[in-house]
């Protein structure tokens, strides 16, 4: 075996040591499980959110990230587009592709209960482009919350 192979490690990351020193948003709680910090990781990243009850986030991309979300738990809605045009509802099980660049807003469609979602994206750098001038499209939230510390 190659000396490359050999100093991979596979890597357990238990849920009680998720890491949400990350970009945080109003509403949406980001933990990390793996990113740049992994030195094994060249090419993925990976971390939980969680939507609290009526949370909607604001409108934003992730650069050349293509993003993957399975939906653990609760009902999620996403809208798309240059003006937020498009929309999409995922359950649990469902599983929903961002390409890259692509404007979007997430919503908890839940005023009662949070939403949680898996999520994956191509890179190891965390990458959160806010556009607050898209706010006039975006869904309002039921509920405000504060930038969780």
């Amino acid at each position: 075996m190659s000396d490359i192979h050999r100093s991979k490690q596979v890597r357990v990351v238990h849920g009680e040591a998720l890491d949400r020193n990350t970009t945080q948003t109003p509403g949406l709680i980001r933990e990390v499980a793996f990113d740049a910090r992994n030195p094994d990781a060249a090419h993925l990243s990976a971390f939980l959110s969680t939507v609290k009850p009526g949370a909607a986030t604001g409108a934003h991309h992730h650069g050349d990230q293509e993003t993957v979300l399975y939906v653990v738990s609760g009902t999620a809605r996403y809208r798309w587009g240059d003006r937020l045009e498009n929309m999409a509802e995922a359950g649990r099980g469902d599983f929903v592709f961002v390409p890259a660049h692509v404007i979007h807003q997430e919503i908890n469609a839940s005023a009662e209960y949070e939403t949680v979602w898996a999520v994956v994206r191509s890179g190891v750098d965390p990458i959160v482009v806010n556009l607050p001038e898209l706010d006039k499209y975006s869904e309002a939230p039921t509920v405000e919350y504060a930038v969780p510390q």
